[in-house]
């Protein structure tokens, strides 16, 4: 399923500023690491519909990709 281009962007603005308050960052340092994560390929190619997840649940996964957070499922 595809999203709605516009909503995405919404999305992409509320996750980079979340992802930048939880690991303590500028927005310009989230911004770059959230458009070279695996996160983001995810959500923009429609993969397990990764857009209709929360936004706490994709910052998870940004904190846990970057080594801010450990994957509490190992």
């Amino acid at each position: 399923m595809t999203a709605n281009k516009v909503l995405l962007q919404r999305k992409y603005t509320r996750l980079i500023q979340l992802f930048a308050e939880k690991a303590d960052m500028n927005i310009e340092e989230a911004m770059d690491k959230f458009y070279h994560s695996e996160t983001y390929q995810l959500i923009s190619n429609g993969i397990s519909d990764m857009h209709c997840r929360s936004d706490l649940y994709i910052v998870d996964d940004l904190l846990i990709e970057y080594g801010y957070k450990k994957d509490i499922y190992y």
